[in-house]
């Protein structure tokens, strides 16, 4: 059960945790004498929220989840630089933003929160600049790898904290072998644990349908849906999922210099990048397993891109999954990938990454993912530190000028 896992965690933390990487130093007992609590409490609402929706809003379940569409890969990938490109376009499209994800799961949430919106928006958004300095001062530093807002799109997998059946609580309890099934979902959870928590799931997408829908499609992007794939197309059979594919040379570090920040925001880790090796076979798997699974499907219901090439060819790598898709290209969303075509040219991400930073090695690379570069012409990346061209989460997603062919690492 969800709240044994929960309460699992908690008696570790508490009990089991000295010498190791959830070790209760100081700052630690802070942050979950901080955290339990506006946890626990933010739940209780959350729950009570979803379940008064049963009673009001019991035509929510009719909403139809048609054809969506959920980008994966491993963090760092490029996932959320397509992700926010194509929620853009919101004649097509609608995705969860992070407001949405945190304090309002529940249809009643959504309304009560929009209405507070609008009644902002009229009385001049004095709350909304509020919100915007707040967040300009919190997310500064994680800017430089990931734009976080609540007001962006993001990763929906956050609404399965709910449930406390998210790989993301592995941040605030680095206990490995607790979070492992979480972290390699379709190999390693229980059929009927899988299937609980891609219930929930799809209710929490139809209730965002319900709400926004309006006839388009849903969106999503999750790295940490990468193990679901099985999952996903038994929950959703006329899924479409797109799988973003970057060099292992620049990915691996990068994820891994990502996660090490969350982890040492929420604890007082005894080693640079906890649970290193884990951590290390859950991304082999997340590269591997999307592009097995997608081999399986039609052409139709999947894709691989490569993230150079999106780099280099947004806009008609757009073109292309768009007519696979079945979706059609409005005037007004042509207009906005040419206005960002020239923003993708001058940006350059601020995060830098290097492998020995990483703890690892070219070598290990090399020897690790030697099947990943082979089958997409992957090369070492010169110098010491990786650059990342296009930042995975850039405020307003970028677009740049055409050539290539967009499709030749797409799966057959």
């Amino acid at each position: 059960m969800p709240i044994r896992f929960l309460l699992r965690l908690l008696y570790k933390s508490l009990f089991c945790s000295a010498g190791t990487n959830a070790r209760l130093t100081p700052r630690r007992i802070a942050i979950l004498c901080l955290l339990i609590p506006l946890f626990i409490l933010n739940g209780l609402i959350n729950w009570t929220c979803l379940l008064l929706d049963e009673i009001f809003f019991p035509r929510y379940r009719r909403a139809a989840v048609t054809a969506p569409v959920f980008i994966v890969g491993v963090p760092r990938s490029g996932t959320t630089f397509l992700h926010r490109l194509l929620a853009r376009d919101e004649q097509q499209f609608t995705c969860m933003k992070l407001w949405e994800l945190f304090f309002a799961p529940s249809i009643i949430q959504k309304k009560c929160w929009c209405a507070l919106g609008m009644l902002d928006r009229r009385l001049g958004s004095p709350l909304f600049r509020i919100v915007r300095s707040w967040e300009d001062r919190v997310f500064n530093q994680l800017g430089r790898m990931h734009v976080l807002s609540l007001f962006e799109p993001e990763e929906d997998e956050l609404l399965l904290l709910t449930v406390f059946s998210s790989v993301f609580l592995s941040f605030a309890f680095p206990f490995a072998d607790e979070v492992r099934g979480l972290a390699l979902f379709d190999l390693e959870l229980p059929s009927r644990q899988r299937e609980r928590i891609m219930a929930f799931y799809k209710k929490c997408v139809q209730r965002h349908l319900y709400c926004f829908g309006r006839g388009r499609r849903f969106l999503s992007k999750n790295p940490a849906f990468s193990p679901k794939i099985e999952s996903l197309y038994r929950t959703f059979p006329d899924a479409r999922i797109i799988c973003m594919v970057r060099n292992p040379f620049e990915a691996i570090p990068s994820s891994m210099s990502l996660i090490s920040y969350f982890c040492h925001f929420f604890t007082s880790p005894v080693e640079a990048f906890p649970m290193h090796a884990a951590i290390q076979e859950m991304l082999s798997m997340w590269y591997r397993y999307p592009l097995e699974q997608l081999a399986k499907q039609s052409t139709d219901q999947q894709a691989v891109i490569k993230y150079d090439t999106l780099v280099r060819d947004p806009r008609e790598t757009v073109y292309g999954l768009y007519q696979r898709l079945g979706c059609s290209l409005t005037p007004d969303y042509q207009k906005v990938l040419e206005a960002e075509a020239e923003r993708a040219r001058k940006y350059k991400s601020g995060h830098t990454y290097s492998l020995e930073q990483s703890g690892l090695s070219s070598d290990r690379i090399r020897e690790d993912y030697r099947d990943i570069l082979e089958r997409f012409g992957f090369e070492p990346v010169p110098g010491e530190k990786s650059h990342g061209r296009v930042s995975n989460a850039s405020r307003a997603s970028a677009a740049a000028a055409p050539g290539g062919n967009r499709w030749q690492h797409t799966i057959k």
